[in-house]
């Protein structure tokens, strides 16, 4: 496997995200890797998408732990360790759209109006 898949929940400016990518090609080159591309691409309504090709093929428990030193969504990362293990073959999977969203409880601010995600440990007693 040679696709580095990296989820990245917010949108940076332009100079902050070509920063971004020079630091991947940075990490990965001190590493000993080689990149043949890097393409982001738009996620749901506020990420992206990246995706780094790299020039030789790894196995994958190191792709997956490349895509965690890369800056991968932590739970994602988790995920993948356990689809490898239990030896998915299409293990390394992003999604285009949100397909189920747990609804969060909000509160309303007092002094604007607009409703605030909280977490549920707010609301648990004890």
């Amino acid at each position: 496997m040679k696709m580095l898949k990296l989820d990245m929940d917010i949108r940076p400016s332009s100079k902050w995200m070509t920063k971004w990518i020079n630091t991947r090609y940075h990490i990965l080159g001190m590493l000993g890797y080689a990149v043949e591309y890097v393409k982001t691409f738009k996620s749901s309504k506020r990420g992206l998408h990246i995706y780094i090709m790299l020039k030789k093929d790894v196995d994958a428990e190191t792709l997956n732990m490349l895509q965690f030193l890369l800056g991968d969504d932590q739970t994602r990362v988790k995920i993948n360790q356990w689809r490898i293990k239990r030896g998915v073959k299409r293990w390394n999977k992003l999604f285009h759209k949100v397909l189920y969203r747990k609804k969060a409880k909000a509160l309303t601010c007092y002094y604007c109006g607009n409703r605030i995600p909280v977490p549920d440990r707010w609301f648990k007693e004890g």
